[in-house]
């Protein structure tokens, strides 16, 4: 599909978004008008084509001035229109010679811009830094003259030539105004080299210039290869450890002189440099002693290559970069000009300089982050007709139900989400909270309240394990162990009425799932449970007054839109047990107030963690063995189902052949897996449960949502290719009762590389979930968790960091300010800051 045929398809599920919500010009941000301007503007509509002939056809105070019938009306005509540019072309009749084509380009440009009626276009855009051009605008742009411009091909750069330009293609940069943008990951500190004699064990990089003594591949265990590496200076001899890094041996050569730049750390007595920086040493790279930029790369592309481009690219085009920050704005902040920060952070005197220059462009990149999410909350809570929903007098009747007292922090995030429950605005929350902090019970009231005020209320989660987790905890508060004879049907004493608790989700057959969309389309259903099938187009939940989504981090911004427009303008409220950094919470989750349970019920024990090494494993099997005769159940967790032939690693179906015929032997073992089907997982949970297994050998489908009080140990295999976070809520399956519980992390390596080891030690150091975050924030930085707000190999955000805090919270305050004058961003000084907006808008658009 080309990309005219694709935003011809965008627009009209535009248009029929607009048809279907009763042409009230709310189908995106800003209304159809400010839509249809910035295509125009953007040469995205051009002239003659029949999507140009329909804006004609608007009045001149455009779509908003119509009344109903005429919205109606051209909304259809446009509808028509599009849909007949997409029909297949009708075959070509030969052409007599000499005769031209006639021109079928539709409603979209494909080739260069036409300029919006009565408005100059002039001959160099401003060139916003999180919008670049297109390589078609390029050509457009640039028809032979000297002069550079942002739209250029970089082929206009020095030394770039066509297969050049293809590589940068993979870093993301097909113009020379992208080139400007492409920053250095770190410097080259030549200002202060050091002697390898001189290299001391430190967190932060050191950087030395040496040749090459020996270098070859090497193996870690079975499978896992890496490069090992001598280097010398005259001064002393460095080891170099590459882990996983093989090609490394093939990239460098005995007798070569590199820069090297990475942590040193001190092993069995000798200092070595583990997973270095590296490049070959250019002779003219240390004349003065100064900062070399070092820039992403890929292979074919050398540093010296990017370097020329960059450098050509930035003295032609810095000072055509539109500042995001508006000018009054940028005066009150007391911030530099976007040019000279640009320069500064390519081509700093100091390193400081170029740590200030970051963190003023992150400046810019934060405010567009924070006046998007700003804007989608706005657009969220606009109206004042939200359902008013409250537990009122049974709230009461409600806690005492409680098998247990509420701790203060779960009271003040109820009270939290009770008041916005009021109404009139929408609510639009995240509750958040460590494992077994009690989140799910607070939103299971906050249900209640919407059945009690005579609503429905929907909740969503990401598996179909983890639905059936809510399904049968919900089930059991509401009728302790007394299920009644219609499964589903609950009448507790405290409420006054019946209620209806249905599940649904894709396992189910056909049948039972259209007895389940007719009972929440009639009102048969108070509260449905469900996985993604809620979001079918064919699931109608009329009087929806409150939609939970458990693991926000699951599901894009468009499906939880999806879930809201089922119902009366409902409320949300999103929960995560994956604690989040404030700054992760601002940007990603931005437009959600925040609600934290940081407290866990009174009773609990820390859960007791130790790394194992393949060494200790019998000691481990021995601890387990213990615990089981003791009546208690184990969790065992595999990286993979089936044995693999690259990873070193022991599978679940592996390592349930393995336990059940070694080390526990004689004990009742399960294995759970995401292949099998839906109700094989059920009953093997259920066995489980029952505690008629005493170990469960699963993959990392038990990550969430298992609550077994009576395991209390929790064995993972291969826990160094495990992130952080993951980690940590595999730990969180146990410890959920006052016994004392116990998390074995098995590496399969002895020295599994300086990452993995630094993740082991941290969760052998804290059970703290808050902490492990920015543990673990602090280790992947912009990278996996900045992923969030990524599309493909081009990076929304080039500068900004998570740990940014401050500078994120001045940009928010800056947000705040900004919209406070101009909500949609519409005036001529705020232009740059909305295209720079425009982006996160569209990313949020695109997640549907």
């Amino acid at each position: 599909m080309t990309a005219v045929a694709t935003e011809a398809s965008r627009l009209i599920r535009v248009f029929e978004l607009e048809r279907d919500r009763g042409f009230d010009n709310q189908a995106v941000v800003g209304g159809l008008d400010r839509m249809l301007i910035q295509m125009v503007e953007d040469g995205v509509i051009r002239r003659g084509t029949i999507l140009e002939a329909r804006l004609h056809a608007l009045p001149g105070g455009g779509y908003r001035s119509l009344d109903a019938a005429g919205r109606e009306s051209w909304v259809a005509g446009t509808l028509s229109a599009l849909r007949r540019e997409q029909a297949p072309p009708v075959p070509p009749r030969p052409l007599a010679t000499g005769q031209r084509p006639a021109s079928r380009s539709g409603g979209l440009a494909e080739a260069s811009p036409a300029p919006a009626r009565g408005r100059a276009v002039p001959p160099v855009r401003k060139l916003a830094p999180n919008t670049t051009p297109t390589a078609s605008a390029a050509s457009s742009h640039d028809s032979g003259g000297a002069e550079l411009h942002p739209a250029s091909p970089l082929t206009r750069l020095p030394g770039v030539g066509k297969a050049a330009a293809e590589r940068f293609g993979r870093l993301g940069v097909a113009t020379a105004g992208e080139a400007v943008f492409l920053f250095p990951r770190r410097f080259n500190d030549f200002t202060d080299l050091r002697k390898i004699s001189e290299l001391r064990p430190a967190s932060q990089p050191q950087t030395v210039v040496g040749t090459v003594f020996t270098i070859g591949e090497v193996r870690f265990g079975r499978r896992v290869r890496g490069t090992q590496a001598v280097i010398t200076d005259g001064s002393g001899m460095l080891k170099a450890m590459w882990w996983n890094m093989p090609f490394v041996a093939r990239a460098l050569s005995e007798g070569q002189r590199v820069v090297l730049s990475g942590r040193v750390r001190e092993y069995r007595g000798r200092i070595q440099m583990e997973n270095p920086e590296y490049e070959p040493a250019d002779d003219d790279s240390f004349e003065g002693g100064r900062l070399q930029p070092v820039y992403p790369a890929t292979q074919g592309l050398g540093q010296r290559t990017i370097r020329n481009a960059v450098k050509a690219a930035v003295e032609a085009l810095a000072d055509q970069v539109a500042d995001p920050v508006p000018e009054w704005l940028r005066r009150e902040e007391g911030l530099p000009p976007v040019a000279e920060a640009i320069r500064a952070y390519h081509y700093p005197p100091h390193v400081g300089a170029a740590e200030q220059a970051r963190q003023r462009l992150a400046v810019g990149e934060f405010l567009a982050v924070q006046s998007a999410v700003l804007m989608r909350r706005a657009e969220w809570q606009q109206g004042n007709d939200a359902p008013s929903l409250s537990l009122d007098a049974e709230r009461g009747g409600f806690l005492k139900s409680l098998p247990f007292p509420l701790t203060r922090a779960q009271e003040r995030c109820l009270a939290e989400i009770e008041n916005d429950l009021r109404g009139p605005h929408p609510m639009l929350r995240l509750l958040q909270g460590d494992v077994g902090s009690g989140k799910t019970v607070v939103a299971f009231a906050a249900m209640l309240a919407a059945v009690r005020s005579g609503y429905q209320a929907a909740l969503m989660a990401p598996t179909e394990i983890l639905a059936e987790q809510h399904y049968r905890s919900l089930s059991h508060l509401l009728s302790g162990d007394q299920l009644t004879a219609l499964d589903g049907m609950f009448a507790p004493p405290w409420l006054g009425r019946p209620l209806r608790v249905l599940m649904l989700t894709g396992s189910l057959t056909p049948n039972q799932k259209q007895q389940i969309r007719g009972d929440a389309a009639h009102g048969g259903a108070d509260i449905i449970i469900g996985t993604h099938a809620l979001l079918e187009d064919d699931v109608a939940i009329p009087r929806l007054g409150l939609a939970v989504i458990d693991e926000q981090h699951r599901f894009g911004v468009m499906q939880r839109a999806r879930l809201r427009q089922k119902g009366m303008n409902p409320h949300l409220l999103v929960m995560t047990a994956t604690p989040i950094p404030r700054t992760l919470a601002l940007t990603v989750y931005g437009d959600l107030e925040v609600s934290t349970i940081d407290e866990m019920p009174p009773g609990r024990k820390p859960v007791r963690t130790r790394w194992y090494q393949p060494h200790e494993r019998d000691d481990a099997y021995t601890f387990l063995r213990k615990r089981l005769d003791a009546g208690e159940q184990a969790y065992i967790i595999c990286p993979l189902v089936e044995e693999s032939e690259t990873l070193d690693v022991r599978s679940a179906e592996e390592e349930f052949e393995h336990l059940r015929n070694g080390p526990l032997r004689g004990y009742d073992l399960e294995l759970l897996h995401g292949r099998m089907p839906a109700r094989q997982k059920e009953d093997v949970m259920s066995r489980f449960g029952r505690n008629e297994a005493r170990a469960l050998v699963s993959t990392s489908v038990i990550e969430v949502g298992i609550d077994v009080p009576n395991a209390t140990v929790i064995v993972i295999e291969g826990a160094e290719r495990f992130g952080l976070s993951q980690l940590h809520q595999f730990r969180g399956r146990v410890g959920r009762s006052e016994k004392q519980s116990y998390c074995l992390l098995f590496s399969s390596e002895e020295d599994p590389g300086p990452e993995a080891r630094e993740r082991l030690e941290a969760m052998c150091e804290t059970t703290d979930g808050f902490e492990l975050a920015e543990v673990d924030l602090r280790m992947r930085g912009e990278g996996e968790t900045w992923g969030r707000l990524q599309s493909g190999s081009n990076t929304m955000l080039r500068v900004a960091r998570l740990t940014d805090r401050d500078i994120l919270l001045r940009a928010r305050s800056m947000a705040t300010r900004v919209l406070s004058l101009d909500p949609m961003l519409q005036k001529p000084e705020h232009r740059a800051l909305a295209a720079a907006v425009k982006p996160f808008l569209e990313k949020a658009t695109e997640a549907n």
